[in-house]
């Protein structure tokens, strides 16, 4: 049978010193084949390195600042067939912003796709409001989570737009919030419904946090 890809196989006559050359082969490919992993790890370390620094802040900023020239994406413009779909209350959960596409509420017209308001639409109570929530953030409070409706494989603010926009300006991953999604006629649910004790355990601290509104104010759907 042959070895070592050798073409001629164990019986054809062995010149000299191809005994030796032989053995050289197989620890030259032994060193090639432990060098691969080692070799593959610094390349994904590397591509990983390079995903981390192509995006600077302040280009980070810059393109969320384009973004909010755009017109804020509506659910009821985009699906208008999701008024039919049937709400599944799924409970609290910890979404990626990158999911969030935009608003399921009136008034989408006045906002940028940064989910902040166009400068026309940017009053002193919403400047007030802001600036909490940019303070908040900067002590690392913990903000309340957002609603959204899950509908076509995204999520789509209810209440908590400037939430999204401070999490989107400040490179936030995830953000917690309260889900329901829209289940089409004959269609089923994607997302798990989360059990009540986690939903309590996740309210706490949130009903510590007033933002500087008095209780029982309500958000308007903007914070």
């Amino acid at each position: 049978m042959p070895m070592d890809d050798d073409p001629h196989g164990d019986d054809a006559p062995e010149e000299h010193g191809s005994t030796t050359s032989r053995a050289v082969g197989r620890l030259l490919r032994g060193a090639e084949s432990a060098a691969e992993p080692l070799v593959e790890g610094v390349s994904a370390a590397l591509g990983a390195a390079a995903s981390t620094i192509r995006e600077l802040p302040g280009m980070r900023v810059r393109r969320i600042r384009r973004l909010g020239r755009e017109p804020l994406s509506s659910l009821d413009d985009l699906y208008p067939e999701a008024r039919k779909a049937k709400p599944m209350m799924i409970g609290l959960r910890s979404i990626p912003v990158s999911m969030i596409r935009g608003t399921a509420v009136a008034g989408g017209d006045q906002r940028g796709s940064d989910f902040l308001p166009l400068k026309p639409f940017r009053g002193r109570n919403w400047q007030a409001r802001w600036q909490r929530l940019r303070r908040a953030q900067d002590q690392l409070t913990i903000l309340p989570p957002i609603d959204v409706e899950k509908y076509a494989d995204a999520y789509w603010v209810v209440d908590g737009h400037n939430r999204v926009a401070l999490a989107m300006y400040g490179n936030q991953d995830e953000i917690d919030a309260s889900v329901v999604e829209l289940v089409p006629s004959g269609g089923h649910r994607t997302e798990p419904i989360g059990t009540l004790r986690a939903e309590v355990e996740a309210a706490r601290p949130v009903r510590s946090l007033t933002l500087g509104a008095p209780p029982g104010h309500d958000h308007d759907r903007s914070g």
